[in-house]
């Protein structure tokens, strides 16, 4: 079984270790030298990849990336400048698992130049919104900023400092943060830019002023357009069966996890009258992952477990880093969801087993601990097995730009399973999963640090999910995208 940890639930395995922010800070490039040094040996630490055979750079890479930051910090003044020379940091390992959690208890003071960009299907930046006293209207696209081409200049002042740039989600979710200044002392704020109204080229001057927190998601929400749906099991007129899945968070005591457990008991308890729906619709809008368990259990609903176990017959191995603080982390799951009543027992077995093994592997030196093969239930998944699957209506997976971790694991089950991929692209991980977080000495933050690396996934790294039909709209508009999937023929 595949698992992804929830970074929710994590954070509270991340207060075991945890440390409170210190008084006001004077020195900032110390503190950046410190947490820096920090987050490089958490990687170390516990990071699959030092051991990692196939990927033989890492250490160097995680090294060269201490080494950016630990230049970048003589010219840390703010906790502005801490965060950029921590995310550049991060950005060098091209990795969406392995992140800077802030604890927010600092106040990041921020500025934008009366505008924001964002991304439209075609790659070009266009603006999204807008201040009142801006003689710019919405659409306008832009071209360059003080000789930059709009391009080159997303890049050298976002994406270095997110990471995985190539990525068309990645560009999206984060592209409008080109015209906001969050402090960030190594990129130059622009001045003048020249945008395209109309068909005709204008040239604008910047007039940068404060962004209050209190616009700031409204606005910047505006740059992606991203859903945030509810979670939600409906019928539409046409007798499609809809349900929004917005979160996999593995902690039982969430919030997805009070509201899946009756999500799937009640699609358990529908599925004679679910077979005679026109489709279903999996909307995984607004989903980033969490465990993959709750897929799972969806897809043995819908298709039955011996066509679930004949598409995981040839799944991916797992090699785990075997460290004290991941088998600390792994044995708080195994105790957390021991008597968790909406966790399923395939899960808690696989936090026990999980844990077991890395603590043998602890015992006996061994850096990497490789997760074995569970066995089928029953006999083992011949082609008779596989060909008793359940009769299913067709089946549409709609995915959105921030999929990924579980999410993504959702996607390629189902779609091996014969659903079909509607909507955006998604996100993508690297083949190294599964985190928990480590708290920075300042406190001002946790490293992210994936435990496992997965060993034959048929998906490749940083490799997204393509839909096989985009929808061309606006995600956030339920109504208009219900009546666009109700018109889809058959996957």
């Amino acid at each position: 079984m595949v698992m992804i940890v929830a970074r929710r639930a994590l954070l509270l395995i991340g207060a075991l270790f945890g440390a409170s922010a210190a008084a006001p800070i004077d020195d900032w490039a110390a503190v950046t030298r410190r947490d820096a040094q920090a987050f490089h040996d958490a990687i170390a630490g516990n990071h699959p990849g030092p051991y990692n055979t196939r990927d033989r750079g890492f250490s160097r890479r995680n090294d060269a990336g201490l080494a950016l930051a630990i230049r970048r910090a003589e010219r840390v003044r703010s906790y502005g400048g801490y965060v950029a020379a921590m995310r550049g940091y991060v950005a060098t390992f091209d990795d969406g698992h392995v992140a800077l959690d802030l604890s927010n208890d600092v106040a990041l003071p921020l500025a934008w130049a009366g505008f924001l960009t964002g991304f439209d299907a075609t790659g070009a930046q266009v603006v999204r919104t807008t201040a009142s006293d801006v003689d710019l209207p919405l659409g306008a696209t832009l071209r360059q900023c003080d000789g930059v081409p709009a391009a080159a200049l997303a890049q050298r002042n976002v994406g270095v400092f997110r990471g995985r740039w190539q990525l068309e989600s990645q560009r999206a979710l984060n592209g409008g943060r080109l015209f906001i200044d969050a402090g960030n002392p190594f990129v130059a704020r622009p001045r003048r830019c020249v945008f395209t109204v109309a068909g005709k080229k204008r040239a604008v001057d910047l007039a940068w002023r404060p962004l209050p927190d209190a616009s700031f998601d409204e606005r910047f929400a505006t740059t992606s357009q991203r859903a945030r749906p509810a979670f939600a099991s409906k019928t539409l007129d046409d007798g499609t069966r809809w349900y929004g899945l917005p979160s996999f968070d593995g902690d039982p005591a969430g919030t997805a996890a009070k509201a899946l457990t009756p999500m799937i008991a009640g699609l358990r308890h529908d599925r004679a009258a679910i077979s005679t729906a026109p489709r279903i619709v999996l909307d995984l809008r607004g989903n980033g992952g969490g465990s993959s368990d709750w897929s799972r259990q969806i897809a043995v609903i819908l298709w039955g477990e011996g066509a679930v176990a004949a598409a995981e017959e040839h799944a991916t191995a797992v090699d785990w880093r075997a460290s004290p603080g991941n088998l600390a982390a792994m044995q708080a799951y195994r105790d957390q969801w021991r008597d968790a009543p909406d966790v399923s027992a395939e899960a808690r077995d696989w936090a026990t087993r999980t844990a077991a093994g890395l603590a043998g592997a602890l015992s006996s030196g061994q850096p990497l601990w490789r997760e074995p093969q569970e066995p089928v239930a029953g006999a083992a998944v011949t082609p008779a097995v596989a060909a008793g699957r359940l009769a299913v209506p067709p089946v549409f997976v709609l995915t959105d730009w921030g999929c990924a971790s579980a999410c993504l694991d959702a996607v390629d089950l189902w779609t091996a399973l014969g659903a079909r991929q509607i909507g955006q692209e998604t996100s993508a991980d690297s083949l190294y999963m599964d985190v928990r977080e480590i708290a920075m000495p300042s406190g001002l933050g946790s490293a992210v640090v994936p435990m496992k690396v997965y060993r034959g996934r048929k998906r490749g790294s940083n490799v997204p999910a393509i839909p096989g039909i985009r929808y061309p709209g606006d995600m956030r508009d339920s109504a208009a995208l219900e009546r666009w999937v109700s018109a889809l023929g058959r996957p």
